[in-house]
Formats: C-alpha cells, sequence, structure tokens
C-alpha cells in the first residue's frame, strides 16, 4: 500500500521565470531548488510544486494550462485574497462557500493553470 512522506506537482511551463513571478514573489512560496529549466517550491510540510520549462518536456507532455487545477490550503481564505487582489491578481471566482467543505477563491497562474486557494469550512473535506 502507498504510504506517502511527501507528495509533488510538476506543472510543465513555456516560461519559468514568470512562473517564479507568480508563485515566488507574488504568493511567497519559498525556492527550494532551481537549475536552468527547474524550479520547486516548498508549498507545504511534505508537499512541493515544481515547474519544469524543458521545451522538450514541455512539448511532450504539457497541457497549456487545461486539465490540471492546483489548490493551496490557507487559515484565512478570506484575508489571503484580499492580500492578493490589492496586488492587482485577477480572480475567476471571489471567495464562495463550495458544497464539499471549503471556501475558496480562484487566480491563473502565467501559463494559465487554475489555481485555488481555500479554507476549510466542514464538511466531506472540511
Amino acid at each position: 500500500m502507498l504510504n506517502p512522506t511527501a507528495s509533488e506537482t510538476i506543472l510543465y511551463v513555456r516560461d519559468l521565470d514568470a512562473a517564479r513571478g507568480f508563485y515566488a514573489d507574488l504568493l511567497g512560496l519559498a525556492v527550494v531548488y532551481e537549475s536552468d529549466f527547474f524550479l520547486s517550491f516548498a508549498s507545504g510540510p511534505g508537499s512541493f510544486l515544481s515547474c519544469n520549462a524543458r521545451r522538450a518536456d514541455y512539448e511532450r507532455d504539457g497541457a497549456g494550462g487545461k486539465g490540471v487545477l492546483v489548490e493551496f490550503r490557507v487559515k484565512d481564505v478570506d484575508a489571503t485574497w484580499r492580500g492578493l487582489a490589492a496586488f492587482g491578481i485577477p480572480f475567476d471566482f471571489e471567495p464562495e462557500d463550495k458544497p464539499w467543505g471549503l471556501r475558496s477563491c480562484c487566480t491563473r497562474d502565467p501559463e494559465g493553470y487554475a489555481v485555488w486557494i481555500s479554507t476549510p469550512i466542514g464538511g466531506p473535506r472540511g
């Protein structure tokens, strides 16, 4: 049986500098590894979000911002949303209660991937 000690999500991107600007500079995730084509950010205890900009990998596996949703859990989604909105970050939707037990808002990274920010409020996933 799988008993993971960590998890990593890898997004295929065209522009590594834009990914760094969004995830590190705007969202404040710490860079934990970097090379000329790859960045890894700490996204929680035992979890990492990475961006791969190697052209061949992107052409083979990239989704162009489709089919992937990244979600970050925070203590207060409303306060986080207000802080990010103050930087002029556009959102697909402002914080709203979801029936699966999360209060969430959604923005998009430079590649077009959906980035949800959520706070548990109770229910099946909360």
